[in-house]
């Protein structure tokens, strides 16, 4: 029997990586639904959902963009959980049953995230600059796991995001609009601005300490694709504005992005 959780892996063009997260995924130790979405659909991505008996969905309309795939990913879930899957990605085989045992005990969870590893060149990187800066900035979470306090849920937000994006979790019954939370006008910081959203929202935010997902870093993927453009920094810098005002913001951002330095390949 499967989960009320689902992993949907939103596609872009034919990925390397795609089956190796796949059976990745197919291994946890809790059967959890597994959807395949694409706005770029190719007979390789489609043989490969067929291959594996997958849900496969495609849009081919004006509406591009990583915001609205991602949006339109978490329309296609019929389960109350689901995790968006970065397909060069790994999960450990434990991600679901911990995140659904997690939940168990929580009243309104509507984000819940775990710690990670960097996978650099097929090997785990025990420790980063970049790493140690979103550990300290989840201090209110090392106290306690789970927080429902606005000020708390937005504090971890204000410096930062050290909400690693695949590892998280959503809550779609309880998060408002939560086929529309990623937006279209961002393409790389559009996770810290969905997280901002939901922390307005009642519910809490649940951290997992323990390293449940190996998050690649190569140079094709699309974290390095943003640093090495310049994009990632301007929207982040962005963000920073709107919550601290230009002067504050270009010393923020400047500091921010000393540690995106491990993150570039």
């Amino acid at each position: 029997m499967k989960s009320n959780h689902t992993f949907v892996i939103p596609v872009y063009q034919n990925s390397p990586y795609l089956e190796i997260c796949i059976n990745n995924l197919k291994k946890q130790s809790i059967e959890s639904n597994i959807i395949i979405t694409t706005s770029t659909p190719t007979k390789n991505t489609r043989s490969i959902a067929d291959k594996y008996n997958l849900e496969y969905y495609a849009y081919e309309g004006d509406k591009k963009g990583i915001g609205n795939d991602w949006n339109y990913a978490l329309s296609n879930v019929r389960t109350q959980y689901a995790t968006i899957a970065h397909q060069d990605d790994i999960y450990e085989r434990s991600f679901t049953e911990t995140v659904l045992n997690k939940i168990k005990h929580i009243k309104k969870p509507l984000l819940i995230f775990t710690d990670y590893y960097d996978l650099v060149n097929g090997k785990k990187r025990k420790s980063s600059l970049n790493y140690k800066i979103k550990k300290t900035l989840l201090f209110p979470f090392l106290v306690k796991n789970s927080h429902s306090w606005f000020i708390i849920k937005k504090g971890i937000l204000l410096l930062g995001d050290p909400i690693c994006c695949p590892s998280v979790t959503l809550n779609l019954k309880d998060i408002e609009n939560s086929h529309k939370i990623f937006s279209p006008n961002y393409m790389c910081a559009l996770d810290w601005i969905a997280w901002l959203k939901i922390a307005r929202q009642k519910g809490s935010f649940i951290f997992i300490n323990k390293k449940l997902i190996q998050h690649r870093i190569h140079d094709e993927s699309e974290t390095t694709a943003s640093l090495n453009s310049g994009v990632r920094q301007k929207e982040e810098y962005l963000i920073f504005k709107k919550i601290w005002g230009p002067f504050i913001a270009k010393i923020l951002s400047k500091i921010y992005s000393v540690g995106h330095k491990d993150n570039q390949i």
